[in-house]
């Protein structure tokens, strides 16, 4: 029975309306009051209607004083929107200005005849204005209140059924097999893995009936399938272009093989690694249920995106919030706060700097600018003070007429996976330590403990095989030289390895002029022979930022190889320079001496044991300790050389202070 049928109107509104504001029924408007607030963006919202007196009946609000008021200005069919309360006469000494309240609006809920039966009306503390969506919006919730009121007056049983609405705290599955509208869920290929209760009613399919089976062979006729593959196309995973959700509107074909009306809306997502296609199917049949079904439908969305572990955030042109999920935001207080605001008006809120605002601020606009999806890493201190990094996520989202309609952005923990990634890397830089040290181990012995200890088993034999006592004397004489040496190689090779383990050596400014002074005074004599000419030029970068006993003994082997290894066609000219270069020193060291044939020896230069000239003294480990000194400090060492013209040492230092 239709409202306009009932005789008497006011005693219709007053018999028949009046227990719809009940306290147990006035849940049956919350979803369209919350609606009201969200579109309009507006504190208080409800729905009320007059008594015989004049007096307002309506939904609880959150400002106390309002629920005192006793009237209200009201339109008789049309909208009424005040955008300044204290501009106009109605509300002269309203005591609704007591609760700051400034702007007002209200819509009627209007029946079949056009005749208002009850007013939805949203107020604000501040004034304002109300777009044509925003008015169109309340407009067509005041129809779907209308809709409750209707059903509420045909059917008795509407309690029962209000008491088994999905609430946004119950588990998907229950949204899934409650939801109004059909839910498919379709894998990549578009064949069906879930089936609800709501789609075997609209159907005629039971699930076990169609489960595995082609979803638009099932359910849509042959001249609408290929929209519907073209559809699924369209999201693609592996495609560069987004495509934002989108629903239209086909036939579809029942289990009996008749036709329908049907709404259709295809949703990408990824469960545990596996993509799938949510299809939300409405019956459009009745166009009065859509406003219904897509209500429901959002619920569905919000309960899905507030339960996934990513933190999800969408955000309007402007960059205000439009949502945010607890994973995003697990306070609720706040979660509610920072709707309509950006990131600036929440650091305020929570006392917090701005860094974070600007730097979301930044990655919105190139995400806006660029019209493609952007992604970074970014790390932030925890509560206990660990540091939690994110990986994440922002693509905009266009509307049909190329205009940026909202950018999505998400969210996804990686913090372990860097912790193991850094732990991996340093056990990697460890077990290659490790593996040089041991390869070091085996050319020293190779090289350098062989010879001195076959040396010393020959003595010993030859000690064992004579009786004489002078020879045994004159054979232990001769084990001495060969011991001294093999302690040395043992001192040197501890001396290199202790170099690759003091992580705690500490570094300073030293001045190069004075590792000059210190190296002359240990090799004054070699200098003074070889009357060498020795040139420095330190002006640009008079300090090196090192630790002190690596720069002297580097100087010193790098001199001692400059004096050991001079032409005798010539006489030796030395040369130093050292210049800044992006926060390093690079410090040269070149000489006119016999220089090293690079073709044979480019990858040798620097390991242990390896000589390129004859001389009495020559070891070849003053260059490999040099380099061991030089990668300890993460700086380089390389050599540019020429027979017969001489070599160009260069060391690079990093981390050095300005």
């Amino acid at each position: 029975m239709r409202l306009g049928s009932y005789p008497g109107i006011e005693k219709l509104r007053f018999t028949h309306l009046q227990h719809l504001f009940d306290e147990e029924n006035k849940m049956n408007f919350s979803v369209i009051i919350s609606l009201a607030e969200l579109l309009c963006e507006v504190p208080i919202a409800f729905i009320a209607i007059e008594d015989e007196n004049g007096n307002l009946i309506k939904t609880s609000t959150t400002i106390a004083d309002l629920k005192d008021s006793r009237t209200l200005p009201f339109p008789d069919n049309l909208p009424l929107v005040i955008p300044d309360v204290t501009l106009d006469d109605r509300f002269s000494n309203h005591q609704l200005l007591k609760s700051g309240i400034r702007f007002y609006a209200g819509i009627p809920i209007l029946n079949p005849e056009n005749y208002a039966v009850a007013y939805l009306c949203i107020m604000d503390k501040s004034p304002r204005e109300l777009n044509s969506k925003q008015l169109n919006g309340l407009i067509l919730l005041a129809q779907q209140a209308f809709e409750i009121i209707r059903v509420e007056l045909d059917n008795l049983e509407l309690k029962e059924l209000a008491n088994n609405i999905v609430t946004p705290a119950q588990e998907i599955d229950t949204i899934f097999h409650n939801a109004i509208d059909a839910v498919i869920v379709v894998d990549d290929n578009g064949i069906i893995s879930q089936w609800n209760p709501k789609a075997e009613n609209i159907f005629g399919w039971q699930k076990a009936e169609v489960t595995g089976h082609y979803f638009h062979e099932v359910a849509l006729p042959p001249e609408y399938q290929g929209h519907y593959l073209q559809l699924l196309e369209n999201f693609k995973y592996n495609s560069a272009e987004n495509h934002p959700n989108t629903t239209v509107e086909i036939s579809a074909i029942r289990k009996d093989q008749t036709t329908f009306d049907i709404a259709l809306s295809i949703s990408p997502a990824t469960i545990q690694g596996k993509h799938f296609f949510i299809c939300f199917v409405s019956d459009i049949t009745n166009r009065n249920q859509i406003s219904q079904e897509l209500d429901k439908q959002q619920k569905f969305y919000e309960n899905i995106l507030n339960k996934l572990p990513t933190d999800i955030a969408v955000f309007d042109a402007n960059h205000k919030y439009l949502f945010v999920n607890p994973g995003a935001i697990s306070v609720k207080e706040y979660r509610d706060f920072i709707i309509g605001k950006d990131d600036y008006e929440y650091a305020a809120y929570r006392n917090r700097d701005t860094v974070t605002a600007d730097l979301r601020r930044a990655q919105f606009l190139e995400a806006k600018e660029s019209g493609t999806q952007i992604r970074w890493e970014d790390s932030l201190k925890g509560p206990e003070g660990n540091t939690i990094t994110h990986l994440r996520r922002m693509y905009p989202v266009h509307d049909e007429n190329g205009e940026l309609s909202m950018v999505i952005g998400f969210g996804i923990d990686i913090t372990d996976r860097k912790v193991m990634e850094e732990k991996q890397a340093a056990l990697v830089q460890q077990l290659s330590s490790q593996n040089t040290q041991l390869i070091d181990f085996c050319n020293i012995v190779s090289h350098n403990l062989r010879a001195p200890l076959v040396n010393m088993s020959m003595l010993v034999e030859f000690i064992e095989d004579t009786n004489n006592p002078e020879e045994q004397k004159t054979l232990i004489s001769k084990l001495k030289p060969v011991i001294e040496n093999l302690h040395t190689t043992f001192n040197e090779l501890v001396e290199s390895i202790q170099i690759k383990q003091d992580l705690e050596i500490k570094s300073e400014n030293i001045l190069l002029t004075d590792c000059i002074r210190r190296t002359f005074e240990g090799l004054q004599s070699e200098i003074n022979k070889s009357e060498a000419i020795i040139e420095t030029d330190f002006e640009d970068a008079p300090s090196v930022y090192f630790p002190a006993k690596y720069l002297y003994s580097i100087f010193h082997n790098l001199f001692s190889n400059c004096l050991k290894y001079q032409s005798p066609k010539r006489k030796l000219v030395i040369k130093l320079v050292s210049k800044k270069m992006d926060g390093k020193i690079l410090l040269s060291f070149t000489d006119n001496g016999l220089g090293i044939d690079m073709d044979k020896h480019k990858d040798n230069c620097f390991k242990i044991g390896k000589v390129f000239h004859h001389h009495p003294n020559s070891k070849g480990f003053g260059l490999y300790m040099t380099k061991t000194q030089v990668e300890a400090m993460k700086g380089k060492i390389w050599v540019e050389s020429k027979i017969d013209v001489g070599s160009t040492f260069f060391i690079e230092f990093t981390n050095q202070k300005a």
